[in-house]
């Protein structure tokens, strides 16, 4: 164990000389060529995207941004390097070192990281995840990050400005964590976007917060003090954890598998997103399908676009914006439960195509919510290569799988699937009760 470290900084201009106020993390300090990134208009354009689209007919409260919690990664991504920095500063940088273009290899990987945690949500499209799969042609929002990161018509040109030729290469090869990292720098993208990452740290936190919801609550300052580094086969350095912290990581795991359940995929968030999508597949050639599009456009420019399709638009475009913007949605009259399985998706479909031969005069919309919860490796596991065998390091360095020490993250589902059917009925119109109870029996008798 190395004595304390101070942290190390590329020049004076990256030495934290401004501070921010954040709800969450108290003030977050940066520096004045993290000032220029903070202020370009393509970051800037994130205080317009909100982090969980139309979540607000839900939760009233959730109106935070993409720019908040992308502020709020690059502090806790920070925090997270400086404490295993403390315990560990002399093997990160001998293993630093080794790279290339590294000449001073703790400020620089520290700095790589701050950039890269910074930036990592700049390639969102407006109301973030909900109409990925139709904007920019259905190319994620991380990839297009990182062609934002990269490309010289975004970000590369202040990025090599203010920290030098091939910085913008490496924060977006940071943000990807793919081939063109070496296994030496792997780290720094497990800080951001691993099993136990800045990125879910924060999300979780925050959106809990402006939710006004529990669920996502942990422990997550204790947990950073307890993360530890061990050495793997490949030279590179892998992210541990002190055994004393085993609480912490169980309570990020089930923070994580609640918030999915309760609000990422309540039914009628889900339902929004719905119309979301089909509200920009009616948009035709004026979808934004193209990188420069995308970054023209966010929540404000869209929605003042979908208000004015509400009251003056035609045909497929009036029908979806009217519904967002008068919260005229359908009720659900499905659902399989949180933990379904490939059959229950199967037997739900059929149930859907029932549903529109019986009741032929009412709109349906059949829906699959699935998303994974954690990848640990635990006992009842059979491929261990699908999975991450996160090491538990006691007082005499001793290390142990997570998932074979803990009694509770075996417990906790890996993934979240669930299957629901909509129709389109109002709140206390009889149909929606018929449509329901022939459901129900339908749902009984084909599981009998």
């Amino acid at each position: 164990m190395t004595a304390f470290r101070q942290p190390e900084f590329l020049t004076d201009n990256d030495r934290p000389v401004h501070r921010i106020r954040c709800p969450i993390h108290g003030f977050i300090h940066f520096s004045e060529n993290e000032l220029k990134l903070i202020d370009h208009y393509l970051v800037g354009r994130l205080r317009y995207v909100r982090q969980l689209a139309l979540t607000e007919l839900v939760y009233p409260g959730a109106t935070h941004t993409r720019f908040a919690h992308s502020l709020g990664v690059m502090e806790i991504a920070t925090r997270s390097f400086d404490a295993i920095a403390v315990k560990h500063g002399d093997k990160m940088e001998r293993v630093f070192k080794s790279v290339n273009d590294f000449d001073r290899p703790m400020a620089k990987a520290r700095q790589v990281l701050r950039v890269a945690a910074l930036l990592h949500d700049v390639g969102h499209a407006s109301f973030s995840h909900a109409a990925e799969k139709v904007v920019n042609s259905g190319i994620g929002h991380e990839e297009l990050t990182c062609l934002i990161m990269r490309n010289a018509s975004f970000l590369r040109p202040v990025l090599e400005k203010h920290y030098g030729s091939g910085f913008a290469d490496w924060a977006a090869a940071v943000v990807k964590g793919d081939e063109s990292l070496p296994p030496q720098m792997q780290i720094l993208h497990d800080l951001i976007s691993g099993e136990m990452d800045a990125d879910r740290t924060d999300y979780l936190i925050r959106d809990s917060h402006h939710c006004g919801v529990e669920y996502g609550r942990f422990d997550y300052r204790r947990m950073t003090e307890c993360l530890e580094l061990i050495e793997d086969d490949l030279g590179g350095l892998q992210i541990a954890l002190n055994r004393d912290g085993i609480h912490t990581l169980e309570a990020l795991i089930l923070a994580r598998y609640q918030m999915n359940t309760q609000v990422y995929h309540h039914r009628l968030r889900r339902i929004y997103d719905h119309y979301l999508v089909e509200y920009h597949k009616a948009l035709g050639t004026e979808v934004p399908d193209s990188p420069e599009k995308v970054t023209k456009h966010n929540d404000v420019t869209m929605m003042s676009m979908i208000m004015a399709d509400a009251h003056n638009g035609l045909g497929a475009r009036r029908e979806w914006a009217e519904r967002i913007v008068s919260r005229k949605h359908h009720r659900q009259v499905h659902e399989t439960g949180v933990d379904a399985n490939a059959k229950d998706i199967l037997q739900s479909k059929q149930l859907f195509e029932k549903l529109r031969q019986k009741f032929d005069r009412t709109h349906f919309v059949f829906d699959i919510a699935k998303v994974g919860i954690h990848r640990f490796l635990t006992r009842d596991d059979q491929d261990e290569a699908e999975f991450v065998d996160l090491k538990l390091v006691n007082r005499r360095g001793r290390k142990d799988g997570a998932g074979f020490v803990s009694q509770v993250l075996g417990k906790i589902p890996k993934d979240f699937q669930c299957a629901r059917i909509y129709a389109d009925v109002d709140r206390n119109d009889g149909i929606r009760e018929e449509i329901t109870e022939f459901a129900d029996k339908a749902w009984r008798e084909e599981r009998e």
